[in-house]
């Protein structure tokens, strides 16, 4: 059995401190009136673990701000970075936590990702959906972040990629060419777009 020797709670903080036979554990206030105990109580092994686990969960909250305060992560990568310090099911409800509390939106995150991608880094639509899908951004996500791009003629960003990775003056040579286009596709352009460039190109 164990008893509650103190609890200092901080409603600015949102954090309360429970100190059991002398030893600390900081929880949420949340997780505190969900335990349900004052200074005093004896309490017995099943109580005990809900205290340790409620400062368990307090830390890896602390540490998912602790990650987003470099930058943004979606829903997955924070998941991913937590359970390297914390069980996977304890990081998964924290990062779902951060969700539903709007410091994680993977929507907009994709839309970020996808602006920076294809207006500044000049990658293809089918690169920038490998790039999200690493990232852990779901399907429909990436779709509604990429739709606006998707009608959009991409031969001048074509023409802007082999101008600057490329010798265009090489590109009467065949197996230049061919380089050039591998080149491309790696960038993510389409194959009918990269081939419709080269064609027009060769026109000229």
């Amino acid at each position: 059995m164990f008893v509650i020797d103190s609890i200092r709670r901080n409603d600015n903080s949102n954090e309360a401190l429970i100190i059991v036979d002398r030893e600390r554990f900081r929880v949420t206030v949340h997780d505190l009136e969900a335990l349900n105990i004052q200074e005093g109580d004896v309490v017995d092994d099943d109580v005990m673990e809900e205290i340790v686990q409620a400062s368990e969960r307090l830390s890896c909250i602390k540490k998912a701000f602790e990650y987003l305060s470099y930058g943004d992560l979606s829903e997955k990568q924070l998941r991913d970075k937590l359970s390297k310090k914390f069980n996977f099911d304890l990081a998964t409800d924290v990062a779902s936590l951060l969700v539903e509390r709007g410091y994680v939106n993977d929507a907009r995150l994709a839309e970020r990702y996808a602006e920076t991608f294809y207006v500044f880094k000049n990658m293809g639509l089918k690169r920038i959906r490998n790039e999200l899908y690493r990232r852990g951004i779901s399907s429909d996500d990436i779709e509604n972040a990429l739709s606006k791009y998707e009608n959009e003629d991409q031969s001048d960003r074509i023409e802007e990629f082999v101008r600057k990775k490329y010798d265009i003056s090489r590109l009467d040579d065949v197996n230049y060419r061919r380089k050039v286009y591998a080149g491309a596709m790696r960038a993510g352009f389409s194959s009918s777009d990269v081939c419709d460039f080269l064609r027009n190109f060769e026109s000229e």
